[in-house]
């Protein structure tokens, strides 16, 4: 563990001489998916995909800034032919490498986890049929063989939740399962009103109380030293935010979120966008056209100020050196 924080911190110095910063990305490569989850239209979105060539430029280039980490997600990342290459050229360029997945094709294709370093799964509740009336039949099985895959292969595993009315009660039950097993744990509403959730889903919206309850939970469990990934003050954010049907607020100038500024998104097509949920009067520019440093400089002029969201505010807490987040990152590795 001590010689990859060294790798990170050599690669973090690399980053402070370029003209831009982008220490994390997500790196979002189609929206074509095998599940379908009730609260999700990722897959009705259409949009242009970037060929291979043209995102193994981009790895490249990423990885010449000094990226520390980056994410594949979809739709599902793994069903692109191209994945494995996709994430072995990462690898190759000196970045940790994660990515969000249903995991349904590891057990069949265990060479998908090659390249990784981190494998992030979707599971929604451990009652088999409570996950799979909310992600597609078979997503409970798919799921539970890929974490024990990943765990046998040794990589850093995690499991993401997306909470509702169907399943707020299996919170502390998934939490335990992920303690039992080294595992760590992010669970967060499925909010509607952003760009991939589906509206017809509204009535397994957890409401605003509701979120308050259980970001007060998940911060109370944070403090006694349970499985979650963020600090206390990331869940309390939200508890603390005024209205929960807004999911932002833009900022009258220029946003300090370090989105757009050390955090980036790209789109399947090459925008350059700070996050998915952002709220922010913005206009992107895209890789392709652009180059890939104008459009992540661009990102930087946004001006969505502030959200609820734990994982961003996470990051807002990490990249503004505070000392929970930064034990809680160095705990992680």
């Amino acid at each position: 563990m001590t010689g990859k924080r060294l790798r990170t911190g050599r690669r973090l110095v690399k980053s402070l001489f370029c003209r831009v910063h982008p220490l994390e990305v997500t790196a979002q490569l189609w929206n074509t998916c095998d599940s379908r989850c009730v609260y999700c239209r990722c897959p009705d979105v259409q949009t242009r995909i970037m060929s291979t060539e043209e995102w193994l430029g981009i790895i490249r280039g990423l990885g010449r800034l000094g990226t520390i980490r980056i994410k594949f997600q979809g739709g599902e990342p793994t069903l692109r032919p191209d994945f494995a290459e996709l994430s072995r050229e990462a690898k190759r360029a000196g970045m940790i490498t994660a990515v969000i997945s249903n995991g349904l094709r590891f057990a069949a294709n265990p060479g998908l986890l090659d390249g990784l370093d981190e494998a992030v799964i979707s599971l929604d509740s451990l009652r088999p049929e409570v996950n799979d009336e909310l992600r597609g039949e078979g997503a409970y099985q798919g799921a539970m063989s890929a974490i024990d895959l990943s765990l046998r292969r040794g990589l850093k595993t995690y499991v993401n939740m997306a909470l509702s009315r169907r399943n707020v009660e299996d919170l502390e039950p998934m939490l335990a399962h992920c303690e039992r097993h080294g595992i760590r744990m992010n669970a967060q509403p499925v909010k509607f009103g952003v760009r991939y959730y589906d509206d017809r889903a509204r009535g397994i919206a957890l409401a605003p109380d509701e979120i308050r309850r259980v970001y007060r939970r998940m911060a109370g469990w944070k403090r006694e030293g349970r499985g979650l990934m963020f600090s206390p003050a990331s869940y309390l954010k939200a508890v603390e935010w005024p209205d929960l049907t807004r999911n932002s607020v833009k900022s009258p100038g220029k946003s300090k979120c370090v989105a757009g500024k050390y955090y980036f998104h790209i789109d399947p097509d090459g925008d350059v966008i700070p996050c998915i949920p952002n709220g922010a009067d913005f206009v992107p520019k895209n890789i392709l056209k652009d180059g890939l440093a104008g459009a992540l400089k661009h990102t930087a002029s946004h001006n969505c100020g502030d959200c609820w969201s734990p994982y961003l505010n996470e990051r807002n807490l990490l990249y503004h050196f505070d000392p929970a987040a930064i034990r809680g990152y160095l705990k992680r590795g």
